[in-house]
């Protein structure tokens, strides 16, 4: 049971980090504006229990294509019911992908994981401020239904650099 939930951890700060990032490079190379996700953004990400943990982002954003580091800190717990319930370990991921072309203020991504037997599925949503200084995120983890409930996972960042 231990096993699913840190498995479920790890893929969730991977999707985390693709939500707020770009892989697809752009079919004609052109100098690419800095986006709105370009900076350090720092805060606070919520899972059960009343529980948080530290979370840091580094993002390079230019036209669509976003990459960087998600850093996670110690102290998330989160609980899949039935399927288990744990703490996440901290840890670093480096991650790319792209933002919308038709908001690129919001980030949508879903993303299938199989972890020890279990697929998993989750859906994450990013929004960034106006001004570019907030970001709030929000990552349903889509268990099975004999797990018995899908954690859910929100935080705010903001931007320091």
């Amino acid at each position: 049971m231990k096993k699913v939930v840190i498995g479920l951890i790890f893929a969730l700060i991977a999707v985390l980090a693709i939500t707020l990032s770009a892989s697809a490079a752009p079919q004609h190379p052109k100098p690419a504006k800095t986006g709105p996700f370009e900076g350090t953004f720092k805060g606070m990400v919520y899972g059960d229990k009343g529980t948080s943990a530290p979370l840091s982002l580094v993002l390079n954003h230019r036209g669509n294509q976003v990459e960087g580091n998600v850093f996670l800190g110690e102290g998330l717990f989160l609980d899949g019911g039935m399927c288990g319930a744990g703490y996440v370990p901290a840890g670093k991921q480096f991650a790319t992908g792209k933002t919308s072309a038709k908001n690129p203020d919001h980030l949508s991504a879903q993303s299938n994981f199989n972890v020890s037997g279990i697929n998993v599925k989750l859906n994450l949503d990013g929004q960034i401020s106006d001004d570019g200084d907030e970001l709030e995120s929000k990552a349903k983890i889509d268990l099975p239904w004999l797990c018995g409930r899908d954690p859910v996972i929100s935080g705010m960042l903001f931007k320091t650099a």
